[in-house]
């Protein structure tokens, strides 16, 4: 868990400096790349002030925006493909502060999402929030006895999609943040909230690394407290 914002700031530094150059973060930072070299390595650690700063510029749009150029992979305008993001461990980094930063303060105790494509960012944003990590999946593990249970109708291609959350995974006290890959019409992150619900725990937020369209903000809108997306590609729908 990152407790402390000059941390937070080192340890953005080191995950960008697996996927950028030094003259792409002095760019970024507007610091030489011996200084930067001295904060990756922690030679010095740098003032709350500084860190503050670092941790602005880092994760500042244009930066991240910087990313997906150079990450997704666009299919005709309307598909994209993720794999080269969620398979990428040092971006999973960078985004789990992101996540860190926004819901923080939520007092977060599990991160929940849904088998497959969720799991890489669910596992990052669980361990920098330190909490515990919650899978639903589409059929029930072999040995577990009781299951909660829903239902939602996937779109393309049509189907209907059955999710299964062990009874133990969740309690009462449990305040939940979904986490996800994308979101596209939303009702996967909806079904998710049922089963949390179901299991008396608390939906509190939404995370998601890219959002596709605006259907999924009308579905989920007043489901949680929060939703946060770190890429929002607009399309006609």
């Amino acid at each position: 868990m990152l407790t402390n914002t000059r941390m937070f700031a080192i340890e953005l530094l080191k995950s960008y400096k697996k996927i950028f150059k030094y003259k792409d973060l002095e760019s970024i930072t507007g610091l030489p790349a011996p200084a930067l070299w001295r904060y990756i390595n922690m030679k010095i650690i740098p003032s709350s002030e500084r860190a503050q700063e670092l941790i602005r510029k880092l994760t500042s749009p244009s930066v991240i925006n910087k990313i997906f150029e150079n990450n997704l992979i666009v299919v005709d305008g309307t598909i994209f493909n993720l794999s080269k993001i969620i398979y990428n461990v040092n971006i999973l980094k960078i985004f789990s502060y992101i996540a860190y930063r926004e819901f923080s303060r939520y007092n977060i105790t599990a991160v929940a999402t849904v088998e497959v494509d969720g799991i890489p960012i669910a596992v990052n944003v669980a361990d920098v929030l330190d909490a515990k990590l919650v899978i639903a999946r589409r059929r029930p593990d072999v040995g577990v006895k009781n299951y909660y249970q829903t239902s939602y109708i996937a779109r393309d291609p049509p189907a209907v999609i059955n999710l299964f959350l062990p009874a133990t995974s969740l309690d009462s006290n449990d305040r939940v943040l979904i986490v996800d890959d994308l979101l596209n019409t939303g009702r996967t992150s909806l079904a998710l909230i049922r089963l949390i619900r179901m299991a008396g725990a608390t939906p509190i937020g939404i995370f998601s690394i890219l959002a596709v369209g605006n259907k999924w903000k009308e579905v989920l809108k007043d489901q949680v407290e929060k939703i946060y997306v770190i890429k929002h590609i607009p399309i006609s729908e």
